[in-house]
């Protein structure tokens, strides 16, 4: 009977999954400045890892890490092969995390609600998480950015982790600017 119910909740769990990620949004050349914020108010990516994720076994264990006031410039570019006539994403900046500490983040990928926002936060030593976006969402009552990146890969310490982050913040559109905190785990 457990079984039974499980399925029917993950089936259904799908479903809405494939009806959300279903929506388009056409951005028009001539209104591209207004209409892509709708595109950004709207966006609820659900997305897969480009590469497997390995499993360390044996000696892997499982951290909380703390990101605090990552900040950095955002921009779209409308330009860019195969992804028109969406947005091509570009994020940068900079902050301060447990286990990392200082470090800068770059994100980029085309916005169209499909297609995978791939990151990489590379730490002062060069060590690097690799990471996409799962979700986007935007609370619209509060303007709040919601993110969940997964943790797929990384390297020298960082060599084969995984895990979660979830980070909470603003979109500044008048300075094209965002801000975020918030925290995962990862094991490696």
């Amino acid at each position: 009977m457990k079984t039974k119910l499980l399925s029917i909740a993950l089936i259904g769990l799908l479903a809405s999954i494939l009806l959300n990620c279903s929506k388009e949004d056409n951005v028009k050349s001539e209104v591209q400045q207004e209409t892509f914020r709708s595109t950004l108010a709207n966006y609820n990516f659900v997305g897969n890892p480009l590469f497997t994720m390995r499993r360390k076994s044996g000696k892997a264990v499982a951290k909380t890490i703390k990101f605090y006031d990552v900040t950095g410039p955002f921009e779209f570019d409308f330009d860019i092969d195969g992804c028109a006539p969406f947005p091509y994403l570009t994020i940068t900046g900079n902050g301060n995390a447990s286990i990392i500490g200082l470090y800068t983040v770059e994100n980029h990928g085309c916005y169209d609600g499909e297609s995978p926002i791939l990151g990489t936060i590379t730490a002062a030593n060069g060590d690097e998480l690799h990471t996409y976006v799962a979700s986007a969402v935007q609370d619209q009552d509060t303007g709040i950015w919601t993110y969940h990146y997964v943790v797929y890969d990384g390297t020298g310490r960082f060599d084969e982790v995984y895990g979660d982050i979830y980070l909470m913040g603003a979109i500044d559109f008048d300075n094209w600017i965002w801000t975020m905190y918030g925290e995962g785990e990862i094991t490696y």
